[in-house]
């Protein structure tokens, strides 16, 4: 049903962006793609997502986490696919940390690059107004905030929370306390996690626990407690290749869209311009009618 009325769909008043949020709404609730009875359930998946966690505990990699409340009956926002399961963010990530909260100098040129809510886009890694720090300086927030390629970076202070993205950068740098990091465990994949915290559901939860008076900003305690859907890992797969297809749809459709605003735009300037170009009442009134006969 969605796709026979996508492109009805968007051409509504701002049909496209209201389709791209319907399409993550279905995809977190699991309403995108088939279950598969044979996947292995997210109740197993947890179990490892505990054992990589205590391996890397005893590794010195990590620290233990405190415990996180159960998940009671009434605070699940709706109910999942068989085989889905709610779990909170902090015990299906490695990690959750975010940038140093000193400010310290930075330059515009250095030993490491020194990335802020700015340089976080919804497309990626925005390194045109990038900003550097000494070593010693990154080495000091490294050692607490270590972001790694395949980790969410999500903007967590101020006007612009809720945007992120998978980080690309194949090198170590620091991070302002602005941006959180979520690594991902071996249950739960970047690129499923990034559509969940995307989708209209995870970005209303988060924005309302807000808090602060001059800067607002979602607390590291509550993106630990932060409610996700785990599917299986197929299904998990299964759903983003699903989503980036229907998200190509929509580009398709924003594409065309702009084209046939464009030429209605075009369209428009010309009729107006054969009637305010008429040199005499009868002129205008012969143009006029030919107006109202083949338009609406």
């Amino acid at each position: 049903m969605l796709l026979s009325n996508m492109e009805l769909l968007a051409t509504a008043p701002g049909g496209v962006a209201q389709l791209r949020e319907l399409i993550l709404t279905l995809a977190v609730q699991g309403r995108l793609v088939p279950q598969d009875p044979a996947d292995e359930p997210a109740g197993v998946l947890l179990q490892k997502i505990r054992a990589e966690k205590d391996r890397l505990i005893a590794e010195g990699k990590i620290k233990r986490d405190k415990p996180l409340a159960e998940i009671g009956e009434e605070e699940k926002p709706f109910e999942l696919p068989q085989g889905s399961e709610w779990v909170r963010l902090g015990s299906a990530a490695k990690k959750i940390t975010d940038g140093t909260h000193h400010s310290p100098a930075s330059f515009s040129s250095g030993d490491f690059k020194y990335l802020s809510a700015k340089n976080i886009t919804t497309w990626g890694i925005d390194l045109l107004d990038v900003t550097y720090v000494p070593a010693a300086v990154h080495d000091e927030i490294y050692a607490r905030c270590d972001p790694e390629v395949g980790d969410i970076l999500f903007i967590k202070d101020g006007a612009t929370t809720g945007i992120l993205t998978i980080n690309t950068l194949a090198e170590p740098f620091s991070l302002l306390s602005s941006v959180g990091v979520i690594k991902p465990s071996c249950g739960l994949t970047s690129e499923w996690l990034a559509r969940v915290m995307r989708s209209p559901y995870f970005y209303s939860a988060m924005r309302a626990e807000m808090t602060g008076v001059a800067i607002t900003r979602v607390t590291l305690s509550k993106l630990n407690a932060a409610l996700v859907p785990l599917p299986p890992l197929a299904e998990q797969s299964r759903i983003v290749t699903r989503v980036e297809a229907l998200m190509r749809l929509c580009d398709a459709l924003e594409a065309k869209g702009q084209l046939e605003a464009a030429q209605h735009a075009q369209l428009v300037s010309t009729l107006l311009g054969t009637l305010t170009a008429s040199a005499t009442p009868e002129e205008l009134a012969a143009n006029w009618q030919r107006v109202a006969q083949h338009f609406d």
